[in-house]
């Protein structure tokens, strides 16, 4: 990243972190952040590959969110029923 924003101190990002983060967000370009006049973190815009990342984190748990949800509606298990009942009725609730 080639482009960067005018340094700001500790302090001021602390203060005005969310305008600060929107103004990367915006152009697309590095704050520098000081701490006692020395560079001490960069507050970058993420990368597509991070974004995509996320994008497909948020999704894996849309997807498990429903699998729980949906897995409240199954019935409880039975041991006195065995495999090839269990078997025999879905073949039957399946194809009658």
């Amino acid at each position: 990243m080639d482009a960067l924003l005018d340094p700001v101190g500790a302090k001021e990002a602390k203060n005005r972190f969310s305008e600060l983060a929107a103004e990367v967000n915006r152009t697309g370009s590095a704050l520098p952040v000081l701490k006692h006049g020395k560079l001490w973190v960069l507050i970058q815009p993420a990368s597509d590959e991070v974004r995509a990342r996320r994008d497909r984190l948020r999704a894996f748990r849309s997807l498990t969110d429903l699998v729980d949800r949906e897995a409240g509606n199954e019935p409880g298990w039975d041991p006195d029923v065995s495999d090839a009942d269990l078997l025999g009725e879905e073949r039957t609730r399946r194809f009658g």
